[in-house]
């Protein structure tokens, strides 16, 4: 871990909870400021804080209003709430409103220091490996880095291009054992086969033309600590035979060398393929595969987490300021709302440089939409859920495409589904429900269940992957165990 502060800013007269943060404090790993009123914390002189905790007892019932003034002001901090007890409904109404999480009372001591640790561990791999966001799927990656992070089992990251998969990745260093140990990245896609093999494992003095001296691999220069390949799927058939039995025997030979030298690496691999998909193809080794799928994380692409672009935008617009020695104060609303609109086909990375170009381009301090439509092309309202079929796939591979973004849609349908109904009941009236089903008790039409919705996407997905569960997870964007359950519930077995 860095050595660096880190802030939490709490506002509680609660002596059990006081207790635990002093206890925590002492640690000297975070700087910790209790105050009396929200008002304190609103205006406390910091740039950021990674952890900001309300007890609902000096807030008011009423501290939606205060939450979103305190997320405007540390747009990337977990917002922690203490409070009594919550229905569902008014939970979803929390999250939306800004709350990350809500510790209900009566509180026991062991369950406050449990529950407090776990969101500051949270917030420090955050912090420490720049990861930014809370959405959902945010969240799922944070619990799972800190679960895998202090073990030694390989980790397959798969992502589109610009999810961000190099920062999980050092996240992940970060947050292990070997965080004191060299961190070497490689780009498998970047280099040329003979190129590579000296770039992984080295070369001795003579082995070929140009080599005038010895040279040390990344697995040498990684020892003890952690290598990173990124777009490990692009490595030629005889290149997988040689990580392979890297993997396998714990033992590197240089180009060139006639010794076997034993290395003590923690691999992390990335793709922008399925690898699962590679291997069925003939590829990928199988083999391979499963030595490096110890664990698999999934990145979401950008377009399936536009609530974090927000956060995303005013982070990028912090570090083009400082970059550029620029002060340019905010993003208007009407250039986050085009900034929303946007299929983001780049995803983060693609973000970034929008921000970082439209920093440079402002005149007035600010962020306006035409900025946005000037670098985005006039295409941020546009809606690419279905984009075109590219014309140089086949007739079956064409249909495929359109299958997929049909279920896509339907996935997207449903949620959005789901979203009004949590709505239409934390507002109580039946007028509400009608605004969502016009029809209903009219006899205007036939409305499907939610679950018959999720039932025929569920089948529609395990027909188009021909039964592979997995393949039909991703597609569903959901996570595989999720996926069992719902074949078990709706008797698709």
């Amino acid at each position: 871990m860095t050595d660096s502060e880190l802030h939490l800013l709490a506002v509680t007269d609660d002596p059990t909870i006081s207790q635990v943060l002093h206890d925590i404090d002492s640690s000297g790993r975070w700087n910790i400021v209790l105050f009396q009123d929200a008002a304190h914390v609103l205006s406390a002189a910091l740039d950021n804080a990674e952890l900001i905790l309300f007890d609902e007892a000096l807030i008011g019932p009423n501290y939606l209003s205060i939450i979103k003034r305190a997320r405007k002001r540390f747009p990337a901090a977990d917002i922690t709430v203490v409070g009594g007890p919550k229905s569902d409904e008014v939970r979803v109404n929390d999250k939306r409103g800004g709350v990350d999480y809500y510790l209900e009372r009566p509180l026991e001591a062991d369950r406050i220091r449990s529950a407090i640790k776990h969101r500051l561990d949270l917030a420090d791999i955050k912090s420490t490996g720049g990861i930014v966001g809370r959405s959902h799927q945010i969240e799922d990656i944070l619990e799972t880095v800190l679960q895998v992070a202090p073990t030694e089992v390989p980790i397959l990251i798969e992502g589109e291009s610009g999810t961000g998969k190099d920062v999980v990745a050092q996240a992940i260093h970060k947050a292990s054992r070997r965080h004191d140990k060299p961190y070497v990245a490689i780009n498998c896609a970047s280099l040329a086969e003979g190129v590579l093999e000296s770039e992984l494992f080295g070369h001795e003095k003579g082995a070929f033309t140009g080599a005038v001296g010895q040279r040390l691999g990344v697995f040498e220069r990684a020892n003890k600590g952690t290598i990173f390949l990124d777009e490990v799927g692009e490595m030629s058939a005889n290149m997988q035979v040689r990580l392979l039995r890297v993997l396998e025997s714990g033992e590197i030979l240089r180009v060139g060398g006639v010794q076997n030298l034993r290395v003590d690496v923690r691999v992390i691999a990335a793709t922008n393929r399925s690898l699962a998909g590679e291997v069925q193809n003939g590829r990928f080794r199988q083999d391979l595969y499963y030595r490096l799928k110890g664990i698999n994380l999934v990145l979401p692409p950008l377009r399936d987490r536009k609530d974090d672009i927000p956060i995303l935008a005013e982070f990028f617009l912090r570090h083009a300021n400082a970059k550029h020695g620029k002060s340019v104060t905010a993003i208007d609303r009407e250039a986050l709302r085009r900034l929303g609109g946007y299929h983001w086909p780049g995803n983060i990375r693609e973000l970034k440089n929008v921000v970082d170009t439209a920093v440079v381009l402002s005149t007035n301090g600010r962020i306006g939409g035409e900025l946005v439509d000037a670098q985005l092309g006039g295409e941020a309202d546009r809606d690419t859920t279905l984009l075109p079929v590219p014309l140089h796939l086949s007739k079956d591979e064409a249909e495929r495409e359109m299958i997929y973004a049909s279920i896509l849609a339907l996935h997207r349908d449903v949620r959005e589904i789901l979203t009004m109904v949590r709505e239409a009941v934390a507002g109580g009236p039946m007028e509400t429900m009608k605004e969502v089903f016009p029809d209903t008790g009219r006899g205007g039409g036939t409305i499907q269940t939610l679950s018959q919705l999720e039932r025929a996407a569920i089948q529609d997905a395990l027909r188009v992957c021909a039964g592979n569960r997995r393949k039909a997870a991703e597609m569903l964007g959901i996570s595989e165990r999720t996926l069992y359950r719902k074949i078990k519930e709706y008797g698709l077995i």
